[in-house]
Parts: C-alpha cells; sequence; structure tokens
C-alpha cells in the first residue's frame, strides 16, 4: 500500500486498514457536504417572503430592517465561505489521484444528494467545487 497523505500529514493511508476507513471517513464527508449545502439552503428559503420561488439566480431581497438584513447577509457569507472550504477539501482529497478515495468522494456526494435534494428541477447544478 503506498503512503497517501489526506489533507493532513498526520492522515496517511498506509494499510489496507487505513485504507477502509479513510474511504469510509471521505465517503461520509462527501454526505455531509450535500446535508451542509441542503441545510444552508432550507435557511435561506426561510427568509424569503413568504410566496416567493427562491432559486439558485433569483434576486429577492431580504425583508426586514437594514441591520437585520446586514446580519443575515454575513451569516450568508460566512456559511458560504465555509462551503467553499469544505468543497476544497473534497476536491484536495480527490486530487490524491487514489481511485478508491476518488469513488469514495463521489459515492459520498451520490448519497448525500440523493437523500438532501429536493424535488425542484432547478437543485441540479454543475460540477463545480463551489
Amino acid at each position: 500500500m503506498e503512503n497517501v497523505c489526506v489533507l493532513f500529514d498526520f492522515w496517511r493511508v498506509n494499510s489496507s486498514t487505513s485504507l477502509v476507513l479513510t474511504c469510509a471517513a471521505v465517503f461520509l464527508l462527501g454526505y455531509l457536504y450535500e446535508l451542509a449545502r441542503a441545510s444552508v439552503r432550507g435557511w435561506e428559503k426561510s427568509l424569503a417572503p413568504s410566496g416567493t420561488v427562491v432559486s439558485a439566480s433569483s434576486s429577492t431581497p431580504l425583508v426586514g430592517p437594514t441591520a437585520t438584513r446586514n446580519v443575515i447577509r454575513w451569516k450568508r457569507a460566512l456559511f458560504y465561505g465555509l462551503l467553499v472550504a469544505y468543497s476544497y477539501s473534497l476536491m484536495l482529497i480527490f486530487m490524491t489521484y487514489n481511485g478508491f478515495l476518488i469513488l469514495a468522494v463521489i459515492g459520498g456526494a451520490v448519497a448525500g444528494h440523493y437523500a438532501y435534494s429536493s424535488d425542484e428541477w432547478g437543485s441540479v447544478r454543475g460540477a463545480n467545487c463551489h
């Protein structure tokens, strides 16, 4: 077994057992990423005025006082940054070019998307990092 470093120097794959455990952890990371995306999407939808259809390209303004809108914009920006960091971490795992880890990332993303995606047609996005 090759000595593959996964994200951090202390996370190394150097045996069959560590490969299986790492694949399980990476699958879970991909799955949880989709849960995080769905949770943020649901939170954002809860902020929209009732009866408003919110999509990724929607420019629906947030309602409420300016101070509240600013707090919400900061929270949205923070969640966006966290999701970008999370997705880049998955990309770095993918870039180890280890076939098992690549399949674990894809498998976790597919399972998570199946579990947490909505029935809206516009909820499918391209294969970008964020």
